[in-house]
Parts: structure tokens; C-alpha cells; sequence
């Protein structure tokens, strides 16, 4: 399972001339059982809603599994309430924000983590 973090989106979406593109854009179309997290989504809608308009804002947030042929992860949520779920999340994240890491890449670890992804790309 590779999981894709939000900067080869955004190349992919937002930077053409990039010299990253080719690159990024070859192995966006090569690569198999591709996963990115609900967070990355939104990371990448935050970045482009300074180039977007909010029709295609809309498109991309829709058709995002879509377009790049991947499937997006939540936070797992099985089998307890909600403020278990918070509880536990959170936990686990402070343990992270321990080794300096920032929260918006601590939530997208966490559910590579939860997900037994096997890569993580950036």
C-alpha cells in the first residue's frame, strides 16, 4: 500500500514547471493501490484555494479518489464512541508532537499507521 502525502498533489495540481512534474506525474499514473488520508485532502485544498475558484475547489474535493485513481482513509473509528476516538487520537498524537512533529503531519502518519500502509511517498 503507498501512501501519498500532499506535496505530490500539489506539484501534480498546482506546479506545471515544476521540475519535479514529470516525474511526479509518471509515477502518479504508475502507481498501484494508492491511498491518501481525508487530511491530505484537505491539506491540498487549503493550498489550492489560493489558485481555485470555489466551483473547482468543489471538483477537486468530489472527484479527488477519482482523477488520481486512489482511494482516501479516515481515522479508524471502529467499534468505540466518539469521545474514545478523540481520546485515544489525541493521545497518540501528543506522543508524536513529543519528537517535534507538527500536528497536520501527525494526523496523516496516524491513519497511514492505523491503515498498515506499507510506503509513505512525499
Amino acid at each position: 500500500m503507498i501512501f501519498m502525502d500532499t506535496d505530490i498533489f500539489v506539484v501534480g495540481k498546482l506546479f506545471p514547471n515544476d521540475e519535479r512534474y514529470g516525474i511526479n506525474k509518471a509515477f502518479l499514473n504508475e502507481a498501484e493501490e494508492k491511498f491518501t488520508s481525508i487530511f491530505n485532502l484537505f491539506e491540498l485544498l487549503g493550498i489550492a484555494s489560493f489558485n481555485l475558484n470555489e466551483v473547482e475547489l468543489m471538483k477537486l474535493f468530489k472527484g479527488f479518489g477519482e482523477v488520481y485513481g486512489l482511494r482516501i482513509l479516515y481515522p479508524s473509528t471502529a467499534f468505540i464512541s466518539v469521545n474514545e476516538f478523540v481520546e485515544d487520537l489525541f493521545e497518540r498524537a501528543f506522543h508524536k508532537i513529543k519528537t517535534k512533529m507538527n500536528f497536520q503531519d501527525v494526523l496523516i502518519l496516524t491513519v497511514a499507521e492505523e491503515h498498515h500502509c506499507s510506503r509513505f511517498v512525499t
